[in-house]
């Protein structure tokens, strides 16, 4: 039999039928690995996307708790300087006036008597308010707080001829003749009323333990910046026509904002200064010593004095702010109400329910108590 001479094909290049057979993927294959794909792009997509959303939810949650820190804050540290007059401390011996002062008149002859008045308010207003203050830049209900002081540091000898013409000071010392101590209130436009002094000391002659100190005339008493502060919410941060707060403001949606109004350096209108973003509301409670002896408030804290007399007697405030997010929340609806300091004086709980329209932002309630120090520790003496 004749052998055929057939090549020979190494074990290893032999294809099995079934390899021989797996030509490529059919479209149902495909299909299937498309659909896995996208499902696993789906959740990956989700996943993102929930992990965006938090971040965006805590960041507003900051922000809002910030915000509301930071206002307390600012409250905190100029109630505590309030009826702070410097080396001026006879304030009971001021004359209570008759009415409630209007803080927005700017004269000396209208700012020189509140001086009696540390702390003054408006209990949740909505017509009556202070004149300089206009109905559409103001939330109404919500409460208004005027602190009266000086600034900390006094004017340096050198500076007072230099004083702001338009700005009012403060100065307390000794008259010309060194007999009594007082004060006097202007403005750098009329330095001529400042002339009081500061107390002459003699020299002191070295001797054991003493050092020598030559003597010390008596020089101008230093000026103090008085300063008239006026706190309320406005329904907007910047107003867009630069007067009136409208729904155009802020990008077309207005932000709640505590602001301040305070003596102009020059001119003859009060000052508005935007603070703190997103404050929505704010109440205020005043403690009153009535006795006026121990510098502790009587009794239970009110929503207003109702007097004159007992304005000139508020020791403390409790102050009470909601602070909201400058934005909504997706699918968010506020559920809660707010319980912020007293309606009246009688002990009613005054219930704060955000308007539906405003639902969608979440909110936090701040609220702290505040000793007044200077008017408080005064009458502890």
């Amino acid at each position: 039999m004749k052998h055929l001479n057939l090549p020979h094909y190494p074990a290893m290049h032999r294809l099995s039928p079934g390899l021989r057979s797996q030509r490529g993927v059919t479209l149902v294959e495909w299909m299937v690995s498309i659909t896995i794909g996208l499902i696993l792009l789906a959740g990956l997509t989700a996943l993102i996307a929930q992990q965006s959303s938090t971040q965006a939810e805590l960041e507003k949650s900051s922000r809002q708790i910030e915000n509301g820190r930071y206002a307390m804050q600012l409250l905190n540290e100029d109630i505590q300087m309030a009826g702070y007059y410097g080396e001026f401390s006879n304030v009971a011996g001021l004359t209570v006036p008759g009415a409630l002062p209007d803080p927005c008149v700017i004269t000396v002859t209208a700012i020189d008597p509140a001086m009696v008045l540390p702390v003054q308010g408006y209990n949740a207003p909505t017509t009556v308010l202070p004149t300089c203050i206009n109905a559409a830049n103001h939330v109404s209900g919500t409460d208004i707080l005027v602190v009266r002081r000086v600034e900390a540091a006094p004017l340096t000898i050198a500076s007072a001829a230099s004083a702001a013409g338009g700005q009012v000071y403060l100065q307390s010392g000794l008259t010309p003749s060194g007999l009594l101590f007082e004060k006097v209130m202007g403005t750098g436009a009329n330095t001529g009323v400042f002339t009081l002094q500061t107390q002459a000391k003699p020299a002191v002659v070295a001797a054991s333990g003493v050092t020598a100190a030559a003597a010390i005339p008596a020089a101008p008493a230093p000026l103090r910046k008085f300063l008239v502060h006026i706190y309320f919410v406005s329904p907007c941060s910047v107003m867009s026509d630069g007067s009136n707060c409208s729904a155009s403001d802020d990008g077309g949606n207005p932000i709640p904002t505590l602001k301040r109004m305070e003596l102009p350096v020059s001119g003859t209108t009060m000052i508005t200064t935007p603070l703190v973003e997103g404050i929505e509301n704010m109440q205020i409670d005043y403690g009153i010593d009535s006795t006026g002896n121990d510098g502790t408030p009587d009794g239970k804290f009110v929503a207003a004095p109702a007097t004159v007399t007992d304005w000139a007697n508020v020791v403390a405030v409790r102050v009470h702010l909601l602070a909201r997010n400058n934005e909504t929340s997706a699918g968010f609806v506020d559920p809660k109400t707010y319980e912020m300091g007293f309606v009246d004086n009688v002990g009613s709980v005054q219930i704060v329910t955000p308007a539906t329209a405003v639902r969608a932002y979440k909110r936090r309630l701040f609220s702290q108590l505040i000793r007044a120090v200077n008017p408080s520790a005064r009458r502890a003496q």
